[in-house]
């Protein structure tokens, strides 16, 4: 399952027989509205299972870090566990480290999507 934001700022794939969720960011990031697309359209897919999330953020500006926070805290709560992040900028990449560590969920960062679902899939993915 494919969702988009109306607005352009993210994508959501959905891989329910792996178990990931592939996020793709675009520009500055409306934390609340894909939220609610986890809630309501996400996790009925991925209800009860261990599940992931790869995130290329190499297209990503800003949010709010608190929303993030919620987010990953409500991720982690539902089963979500650790996953990859693709990045493009040493600062995004600390930025991404930094809201992992507040939720305990530190992702792996990569510089491609190729390597990311590698380490994905040795991690029984």
């Amino acid at each position: 399952m494919i969702i988009k934001d109306s607005k352009g700022s993210y994508e959501l794939k959905v891989d329910a027989a792996r178990g990931i969720v592939y996020e793709t960011f675009n520009g500055f990031l409306n934390m609340e509205s894909m939220h609610n697309d986890y809630v309501n359209k996400v996790f009925p897919l991925i209800k009860g299972k261990k599940w992931t999330k790869c995130s290329d953020l190499r297209n990503y500006k800003t949010t709010t870090l608190n929303d993030g926070d919620t987010h990953l805290e409500w991720c982690t709560k539902n089963g979500m566990v650790p996953g990859a992040i693709i990045v493009a900028s040493a600062i995004v990449k600390m930025q991404m480290n930094r809201l992992g560590k507040t939720s305990n969920s530190d992702p792996v960062a990569f510089d491609n999507l190729e390597e990311a679902d590698a380490w994905l899939k040795s991690q029984g993915f």
